[in-house]
């Protein structure tokens, strides 16, 4: 795809999520959640606009990039007139957990007469609770235990398996196989007697049903290739390459990478060495993170110094390795470590890539009084959005460190730098970051 200048490639991107042609909009899907945080409010307009199929296609990809400025426009969005609309902001809303979301999603559950938007909500809930977020367990198991609830949506909660210690789940399933639903009772026998096949046949059948739009059979998918063990991980890596171009398809395969646990990092790990395409790696950044095994988080750093040593990019600005990158440098500044800090000041002082949102919140966890000066020249050429996050970060580090504006090394700042410290330090502005919601990273 031939892409546009800096400034007008991210609405080329978002119109053609309106496209009629499939690839088409694979395509831009495929870019956006690349270009990731920079297309936050473009998408949020499309949402909040009349293009149906622009709506569709969007609000899956503010669920794929994340960021927090998504969380509340993909709630209110559960309020829509059209019920399509309502059903995939409550899928989306599953990559957003937290209490408003979950809010959010249930009262859907209490308002909601269209049982295929019902079934969403409570997948939602299920995929937050297999991520961690246990406050959406509650709501699933009183689903998933209630028998006067609909049996569709008790069958959808029982995707929370996964999400459940192993004798917590095996007295579960025995509760259910006693269940007065001849459905219910039937399925908790057979995931009871559910065993791992091993047959080749049986695992490309897994790895294609993981890229299937109904949410039963990828989510099954992914139970059942997590079921599998290690046996899974390489041709799963393998496919991730081959659809590289499917940002969902590798968010899946990502969920199936975390169910099979930390005693499987060495193997993601030796994964990166191979895997060039920007969403996989992406994805196996995240999962290594994920796993909190400091060894294998330190061992980003080879990543991070392979792609600062890549050409930059042609002068449109979007470099399509720079999210991993900076999505690397994040997972060490979780773990404390400043081992590639000398990496992301340089990022921070390149004029030729962009800075990536990840990169700021590395920066505010790691960061220390010589990093001010770097953010301080980002701060002069970077967006409006950036300039408040930039911002945010100096005034954490400032206290953090427990920084003074006089402090000496401030006196050798240009006065347009000086000018910028002084605005971000001002008691007003101090205050009104305070009220911001923070971005959750």
């Amino acid at each position: 795809m031939t892409l546009s200048p800096r400034a007008n490639e991210v609405p080329e991107l978002i119109r053609r999520l309106g496209s009629r042609r499939q690839a088409a909009v694979d395509a831009a899907r495929a870019r956006l959640a690349i270009v990731g945080a920079r297309a936050v409010e473009a998408l949020i307009d499309a949402i909040e606009g009349d293009n149906a199929r622009m709506r569709a296609h969007a609000m899956p990809l503010l669920a794929l990039i994340q960021d927090p400025r998504g969380r509340e426009p993909l709630i209110a969005m559960l309020l829509d007139t059209d019920a399509k609309m309502r059903e995939i902001a409550a899928r989306c809303l599953a990559r957003f957990p937290g209490r408003e979301s979950l809010a959010g999603l249930e009262r859907l559950l209490r308002a909601e007469s269209r049982i295929e938007v019902k079934v969403a909500a409570v997948e939602a809930l299920v995929e937050q609770a297999v991520s961690g977020h246990e406050p959406a367990l509650r709501p699933t198991l009183h689903i998933l235990l209630d028998p006067a609830e609909d049996v569709r949506l008790r069958q959808s909660a029982l995707a929370l398996l996964p999400a459940l210690k192993p004798a917590a789940r095996r007295e579960l399933l025995k509760r259910l196989r006693q269940d007065g639903n001849p459905e219910m009772a039937a399925r908790a026998s057979e995931l009871s007697e559910a065993v791992p096949q091993e047959d080749r046949a049986g695992l490309r059948q897994l790895l294609a049903d993981l890229a299937a739009t109904e949410y039963a059979t990828w989510n099954d998918a992914v139970r059942r290739l997590a079921a599998r063990g290690a046996p899974t991980l390489e041709p799963l890596v393998e496919e991730m390459r081959r659809r590289s171009h499917d940002p969902e398809y590798c968010t899946r395969a990502g969920m199936v990478l975390r169910a099979l646990g930390p005693q499987r990092a060495r193997a993601v790990s030796e994964a990166l060495e191979t895997v060039e395409e920007p969403l996989a790696l992406q994805v196996l950044v995240e999962v290594i993170g994920a796993f909190g095994q400091h060894r294998m988080i330190h061992g980003l750093k080879s990543l991070i110094d392979r792609i600062a040593a890549s050409p930059s990019p042609d002068g449109n600005g979007m470099d399509p390795m720079q999210r991993v990158r900076a999505k690397a440098h994040l997972e060490l500044a979780r773990i404390g470590s400043r081992v590639a800090v000398e990496d992301l000041r340089q990022a921070l002082r390149d004029r030729d890539r962009r800075i990536e949102i990840e990169m700021v919140a590395a920066v505010e966890k790691i960061g220390n009084l010589e990093e001010v000066f770097d953010l301080l020249r980002a701060y002069r050429y970077e967006d409006r959005f950036m300039k408040e996050r930039i911002a945010d970060v100096i005034r954490v580090i400032f206290k953090r460190e427990r920084i003074r504006r006089t402090h000496p090394n401030f006196s050798a700042l240009s006065p347009e730098s000086r000018r910028v410290l002084d605005s971000v330090l001002t008691p007003a502005a101090m205050r009104k970051a305070a009220r911001r919601p923070r971005a959750r990273k």
